[in-house]
């Protein structure tokens, strides 16, 4: 594992990803999206933007016996995680890189296709998700979960403002872009305009979970590789601390955060 001088956190973006957000943010709702969508034993199931897997080797264990299960992401580092990680207590899991635009996949390849937290990083989403229709099969199912609203977040909203000011707007426009889809009609209105039907979406809150403020401040700014020095990481990390305090846990750091969680059918 290699080590950021700036944050002195150990591993690459894609570890720190997986070691300390997955389980922090994104595990919970990963089991919830796969409730959603009811994974049945012998399904196809494609997870675009799969990430490290935080949902392809959970929904790996609903597709057996005799399921097939993808996980499709453009980055190269989360993959190579992700391999690391799989596990054959489920279904074998196929890990491909491709992107979104151009999925590697025959036409009405797939039951069901999860996008899990990537939907608003994607350049053009209408075109993704005529994609992901693509690929279904005949009644077919899609999956989506996108950041809700920041304001009902305040561990996010602390950082975002801590980043714009210590480190300037370009180094926080990964806050702006996690909730860039949190009204419930414009995530309707894209798949609506994909093609698909049945459409709902749900705005829904949960929990994220870290250690410390610290734990949390440290982790994000090594993950995304954001350049700091000392006086400035101690006050970042100070400021907050003090932000976050009301959420403090005798066991960690909890607050809430919401999610929209959508289900179409082709």
């Amino acid at each position: 594992m290699s080590e950021s001088n700036d944050w002195q956190v150990p591993g690459s973006g894609s570890e720190i990803y997986e070691t300390v957000f997955v389980p922090a943010m994104m595990a919970e709702w990963a089991l919830r999206l796969i409730a959603l969508a009811g994974p049945q034993p012998g399904e196809h199931i494609l997870d675009v933007g799969c990430g490290t897997g935080a949902l392809t080797r959970p929904a790996a264990k609903s597709t057996v016996p005799k399921g097939r299960i993808v996980g499709l992401d453009r980055s190269p580092e989360m993959l190579a995680v992700a391999r690391a990680l799989d596990s054959s207590s489920a279904a074998p899991i196929e890990w491909r890189e491709g992107d979104v635009s151009d999925m590697p996949f025959e036409s009405g390849t797939f039951d069901i296709v999860f996008c899990a937290f990537s939907l608003m990083f994607f350049p053009d989403r209408l075109a993704a998700l005529k994609e992901m229709r693509r690929v279904l099969k005949p009644d077919g199912r899609l999956a989506i979960s996108v950041w809700g609203s920041i304001n009902k977040c305040p561990g996010q909203t602390v950082m975002k403002e801590r980043w714009e000011r210590y480190f300037g707007p370009d180094q926080a426009t990964g806050f702006t872009y996690m909730h860039i889809l949190s009204d419930p009609e414009m995530v309707r209105s894209l798949v609506y305009d994909a093609g698909f039907r049945n459409i709902s979406v749900e705005p829904t809150m949960g929990v994220v979970r870290h250690l410390s403020p610290e734990y949390l401040v440290r982790n994000y700014g090594a993950m995304m590789g954001t350049p700091t020095d000392e006086q400035t990481r101690t006050k970042v990390i100070q400021e907050v601390s003090a932000a976050l305090r009301p959420y403090a846990r005798a066991e960690g750091l909890e607050y809430p955060i919401e999610a929209l969680l959508a289900l179409a059918r082709k």
